[in-house]
């Protein structure tokens, strides 16, 4: 049975109050304080059973007050402490951290400062790079990891390192349930392998100078001169929808016409052109399915305030409003959302890909003619 870190204060039965700590006189401890072992193997935020560890930590008796410093919000609890015979106290801290974190390092501080040579990296992760991680993985792998699931039992031990050790192996326990059920729960829903229209009650264009590999020879002298996804006409301030079940990944919502500026001119690489393409599609957002595919939403008047980077949405979640970002025609009137869907490679050493590595992935319809489009359009959507 799977028991809850926060559960993890009973096993010494002393909760000290969890109080912030913060000083700015650094000094060293000539290395007599030190940080001797963290018993969480993944700290990860987001996980309200992961999001926090234990540390063991050793310090003279004449250090007062010894408490953890980092530069996240967190909370601590001294767990257990005990003095030894060579003028050496042992503390058992538990650390939480409240938010996301950007720094995994810690130090160790007393009443008197920080200890500048405690300096100590958690292996601090976040859950939505987790599940990036996973999503980007191929089905078949993530079979092995849900099958990789382990239940700890027996009881905590008697001597203070037995305890330690079953907090430990209780730690490793919940890493490998979590990482199990993630891989479950995304090879669950590559099971709905249709996309639906990204705009309710509009269905996907016919004409075949909406789809992709439509030619914009206007725009060769900064692009490729090619059409990347789907135009849906639609009104101005129409609401657009999360097409398939998935994460947030990207979201860009501070388009101005100054943008244009930046654009790279002739001569300029593959990868200039990208860049000139990401302007051309002015506020977006970016949807990564279940399936590991991304979607560009593209040219928005409005995101949602819901909409944060690392959020699971459903299908058919409001994700924003059609508009005319991007659009070099200040009189533009076919207002319209453009979305692309880049197809994802599953590159071994790319579980975790930049937004320039996402828009070097071939988009559904390169190559392909328009023929070839409209069956794949019948094959992916609804």
């Amino acid at each position: 049975m799977l028991i809850y870190s926060r559960f993890l204060l009973g096993v010494f039965c002393l909760l000290l109050p969890l109080t912030l700590h913060s000083t700015d006189i650094l000094h060293s401890s000539n290395g007599n304080v030190r940080i001797r072992a963290n018993l969480n193997p993944n700290v990860v935020l987001g996980d309200p059973k992961l999001d926090n560890t234990i540390l063991v930590i050793t310090a003279p008796t004449d250090k007062k007050d010894i408490h953890i410093v980092s530069d996240c919000e967190h909370q601590e609890a001294t767990l257990y402490k005990t003095g030894g015979t060579d003028g050496m106290m042992t503390y058992v801290m538990q650390l939480s951290f409240l938010s996301s974190c950007e720094s995994p390092t810690i130090r160790v501080g007393d009443s008197e400062g920080i200890f500048t040579d405690t300096i100590f990296t958690l292996p601090l992760h976040s859950l939505s790079e987790i599940r990036s991680d996973f999503i980007n993985t191929k089905s078949p792998e993530l079979l092995t990891i849900m099958g990789s699931g382990q239940t700890i039992t027996g009881g905590t031990g008697v001597t203070i390192v037995e305890k330690l050790r079953y907090i430990q192996m209780l730690y490793e326990n919940l890493d490998t349930a979590l990482k199990s059920n993630l891989a479950g729960d995304i090879i669950h829903d590559r099971e709905d392998t249709k996309y639906t229209s990204p705009v309710a009650g509009y269905v996907l264009p016919s004409k075949n100078n909406l789809i992709p590999g439509a030619g914009r020879p206007y725009r060769r002298d900064t692009t490729d001169g090619i059409h990347h996804g789907w135009d849906i006409l639609a009104p101005y301030g129409t609401p657009v929808q999360a097409l398939a079940k998935g994460q947030i990944i990207r979201i860009v919502n501070n388009w101005t016409w100054d943008h244009f500026a930046l654009m790279g001119k002739w001569p300029f690489s593959a990868d200039d052109k990208l860049r000139n393409l990401d302007i051309f599609r002015g506020n977006q957002v970016w949807l990564q399915s279940m399936d590991g595919n991304v979607t560009f939403y593209s040219h928005l008047s409005k995101i949602s305030p819901d909409m944060v980077v690392g959020t699971i949405v459903d299908k058919w979640t409001y994700l924003g409003d059609i508009g005319m970002s991007g659009v070099p025609d200040k009189n533009y009137k076919d207002f319209h959302l453009h979305f692309e869907i880049q197809q994802n490679p599953f590159h071994e050493d790319m579980r975790n890909p930049n937004y320039l590595d996402i828009m070097r992935w071939e988009y559904i319809g390169k190559w392909a003619g328009s023929a070839s489009v409209h069956e794949k359009m019948k094959e992916i959507f609804e």
